[in-house]
């Protein structure tokens, strides 16, 4: 019996060189979509971070323009694509009502916009207020733009980004931005 146990071939208990290969190849795999996946999570978590930003930007211009009517009727509010923060104002107490109201209207643009250039990565802003004629309804649009290191170009958060900017944006500054949009009434 001793001699069939001789002639039988023996087995290997352990795993082939192949076989850790393999199985090595499918760890760095799973790592490096790990990898993948954890990268991006954390760029739509930054851009989630920059919408929430944006959108407490926009509300406190608009509590400012809510508080200061008379400067909004008078167009204080209204802020061009290219427009550079005001200089500050000196406010007069002995001003008109109107004066006051335009020289309140430039200070909330100009801390408007330096929040803005502060708070986004080349922060950008116009603000376009919607007084009716008829009626006492007025609302502020405001658009928000910054330069944003996108996670994915075929990224749908990215590219519904780039659907918020303002019409008339020129091709070179709509290139790589990221936009938002906000509509308040007063």
């Amino acid at each position: 019996m001793s001699n069939e146990r001789l002639a039988s071939p023996r087995r290997n208990a352990g795993s082939t060189l192949i076989e850790v290969l393999i199985a090595l190849l499918i760890a760095c795999i799973g790592l490096l979509a790990m990898t993948r996946l954890a990268a991006s999570a954390l760029g739509h978590q930054k851009a989630a971070q920059m919408r929430l930003l944006g959108q407490t930007l926009a509300q406190q211009y608009a509590e400012r323009a809510r508080l200061n009517v008379y400067g909004f009727d008078l167009g204080g509010y209204d802020i061009s694509l290219g427009d550079s923060a005001p200089e500050e104002p000196a406010l007069n107490a002995d001003a008109t009502d109107l004066a006051a109201a335009s020289a309140m209207a430039q200070a909330d643009q100009r801390e408007f916009l330096q929040a803005v250039a502060n708070a986004l990565p080349n922060g950008r802003a116009q603000a376009v207020a919607r007084r009716g004629v008829a009626t006492t309804a007025r609302d502020l649009d405001v658009w928000l733009l910054w330069r944003d290191t996108p996670v994915d170009d075929a990224d749908s958060l990215d590219s519904a980004a780039r659907r918020q900017c303002p019409q008339g944006l020129k091709d070179a500054d709509r290139r790589g931005a990221s936009c938002m949009h906000f509509r308040v009434g007063l």
